[in-house]
């Protein structure tokens, strides 16, 4: 045996004669990053996206960040290391597109609408005839499209009257107005991209994740839910003719009242048509 592996065998052997030692190594081969990441309030000032990235796998993601460690130890480069933990990311409720997002804090999407967006009518047409109920006409401005004033209230309003209907479809509908105009509580839901992007966002904490993920988990049960109620619409005729008539009731009402109380809750009875029962009508009041 040469003297450089004899020399070898006897470091190791110290090495595995001392606890201390032994510790050492085991550290540094399940985290071989410790040293770089040892000042918690250091998250660097070189503008490294992907460092900072990784040090937050570290700090709130250990499970990940041994998956991290496997993949980098076995010569997997960087873009795959970057799908693994988009992936489990995701698996947790939270989307991620890119690694160099993470040092800004939880990604959260933005599936508000801005009804005076052209933009938004291309994307989704489906949506027109809804709005026309409100006198809302994309078609006609092609470049600004104009809402009235109180189409807003009246689709909130619309939207509350709904909220507790006993037909499930009637339930979707106000999910579909809740999205179209704002008014689920879900910020999720409530914002547009610009809007919730003025906002801190959340940092990597495990209270905030749950919360996130609790938020954005709720926000597609909503857009599920909506997209139902657009289908009911599209399938009952009767109860898109139903919603212009009390789009132009609330309207009307509205109009009645003095300026400075137009932003209240106007008091109208909304009348629907049953699509269960086979009845007429069916009269709903609206607080």
């Amino acid at each position: 045996m040469s003297s450089l592996l004899e020399a070898q065998q006897l470091l190791i052997a110290g090495m595995s004669a001392d606890p201390v030692l032994c510790l050492a190594n085991t550290v540094a081969w399940l985290d071989p990053f410790w040293e770089v990441f040892a000042d918690e309030d250091d998250y660097g000032e070189d503008g490294d996206t992907l460092s900072l990235a990784l040090r937050i796998v570290r700090d709130s993601f250990p499970d990940i960040y041994v998956q991290v460690i496997e993949q980098l130890r076995s010569g997997s480069s960087w873009a795959e290391v970057e799908r693994l933990v988009g992936g489990e990311i995701e698996k947790l409720g939270i989307p991620l597109e890119n690694l160099e997002f993470m040092p800004y804090g939880i990604p959260m999407p933005a599936y508000g609408v801005t009804l005076e967006e052209p933009e938004f009518y291309q994307s989704h047409p489906d949506v027109i005839p809804v709005v026309q109920a409100f006198g809302i006409d994309p078609t006609a401005h092609p470049y600004q499209v104009e809402v009235p004033e109180c189409a807003h209230i009246a689709g909130q309003h619309i939207a509350a009257s709904l909220e507790n209907h006993p037909d499930e479809g009637y339930r979707n509908l106000s999910w579909l107005m809740q999205w179209l105009f704002a008014c689920s509580g879900n910020s999720t839901i409530d914002f547009d991209y610009e809007t919730i992007c003025e906002f801190q966002p959340l940092s990597w904490e495990q209270e905030n994740i749950d919360f996130a993920a609790a938020i954005i988990h709720e926000a597609d049960e909503i857009i599920g839910f909506a997209l139902s109620g657009l289908k009911f619409l599209q399938t009952h005729p009767s109860v898109l003719t139903a919603l212009r008539d009390n789009v132009r009731r609330i309207y009307k009402a509205i109009s009645k009242l003095p300026k400075e109380k137009r932003h209240d809750n106007p008091r109208v009875r909304c009348v629907w048509p049953s699509v269960r029962s086979g009845v007429d009508r069916t009269a709903l009041a609206c607080a």
